[in-house]
């Protein structure tokens, strides 16, 4: 144990057997069970805010949340003598969210939609709304297009360009028609009223719903089953447990009554946000898709296991296309590129570029089966 940290661990009620690193934090096996201390560098209206979502998720009955640790006196955020401050969350053991594994993917669309029915009507007030509320997509694509369009010029106005700018040339053409069209459907959807939406009825967006935020616990779990969702893994039928209050609200609502697989843990909301929840589905469905090459069985699996708890509006199904259409890996290494030195750019950069081209044909083939079912 860290003798630097020992002035931290005291302000704690708990008794710590050992600790041991992982990236960025400390883990700690405590009398209490596992913890894990990091550094913390928001600010304390910030992490309020993140508090509010964990324990309204831990009060309705899910558990598996990294819920912070107050210590001695009550207090989110402990400093030590030289004024570093830290936090304490409730950690588990367990392994990370295998994106080619069916099993862990389909269990983590449906814990995704089952975090998403808890999180609306969060109580907050209006100033956590405005100061913790997702940007305007339309704006973000917007801009994100003005980069795609500098970077290109400066390309061609290089008389010698390397390898990754003679491959970026190369696939510009569609990737930006892509970015554009996806503006346009987007600047003609129900976007705004969608967000507007949101916004009034506190809908509460991960905002970082990634395989390393989501935790598959260590018990024993069965195949995925796309004939039957609640058989790949030892689910809770609602009707016996604290979960019951909440499926009579979803079956009032007119939503489907779920099955809950509670052998996985989501962590670090450290980025949620008021805004359209179907943001969260996207970003976990985009990564999923690039790691499986767009299979399609893959996305029609995510998009089953979504829907069993939450079935998507026709407005969010469109919204969806339209973010899967945006081409935001090809920004996103544009991005690196431009703010980074253009003399030499890292291998692993160029097979990115290229990674995204070879994939080009098989997303496409995706992207016209889900406008055929959603536009």
């Amino acid at each position: 144990m860290e003798d630097k940290n020992q002035e931290v661990f005291r302000q704690y009620d708990i008794k710590i057997y050992s600790t041991y690193r992982i990236r960025g934090a400390l883990i700690l096996e405590t009398d209490k069970g596992l913890k894990l201390l990091k550094s913390f560098e928001s600010s304390k209206n910030r992490v309020e805010f993140e508090n509010i979502l964990l324990e309204q998720l831990s009060e309705q009955d899910y558990p598996y949340v990294d819920l912070y640790v107050r210590n001695a006196v009550g207090e989110i955020i402990t400093e030590d003598s030289m004024n570093n401050r830290y936090v304490l969350k409730n950690w588990f053991p367990g392994e990370e969210c295998n994106l080619r594994d069916e099993a862990d993917v389909a269990d983590a669309a449906t814990n995704l939609a089952f975090i998403h029915s808890l999180l609306r009507e969060v109580n907050i007030n209006e100033d956590q709304v405005l100061h913790n509320s997702s940007g305007n997509l339309i704006e973000l694509f917007e801009k994100r297009n003005r980069e795609l369009k500098r970077v290109r010029s400066y390309i061609r106005e290089k008389r010698k360009k390397n390898e990754f700018e003679m491959c970026y040339m190369n696939c510009y053409d569609d990737f930006y028609e892509q970015a554009v069209e996806a503006t346009r459907l987007l600047d003609n959807s129900n976007y705004r009223t969608m967000l507007q939406e949101a916004t009034l009825n506190r809908h509460i967006c991960h905002g970082n719903y990634t395989y390393h935020n989501v935790i598959m616990l260590k018990v024993n779990r069965m195949p995925y089953d796309q004939n039957n969702l609640s058989s790949y893994d030892k689910s809770i039928d609602l009707s016996n447990t604290p979960y019951k209050e909440h499926k009579e609200a979803l079956s009032a609502a007119g939503l489907r009554s779920p099955t809950i697989n509670t052998n996985m843990a989501t962590t670090n909301f450290d980025k949620a946000s008021v805004g359209i929840q179907v943001t969260d589905l996207y970003q976990f469905m985009r990564k999923v898709m690039e790691k499986n090459d767009w299979d399609l069985d893959f996305g029609s699996m995510i998009l089953e296991a979504y829907n069993n708890i939450l079935p998507l509006s026709k407005d969010e199904q469109k919204l969806l296309y339209i973010l899967l259409l945006y081409p935001e890996k090809f920004w996103k290494i544009t991005n690196f590129y431009y703010n980074s030195k253009k003399s030499w750019v890292p291998q692993r950069n160029i097979q990115k570029l290229i990674g995204i081209v070879e994939q080009k044909d098989r997303k496409r083939q995706f992207l016209s089966c889900l406008e055929r079912i959603f536009c």
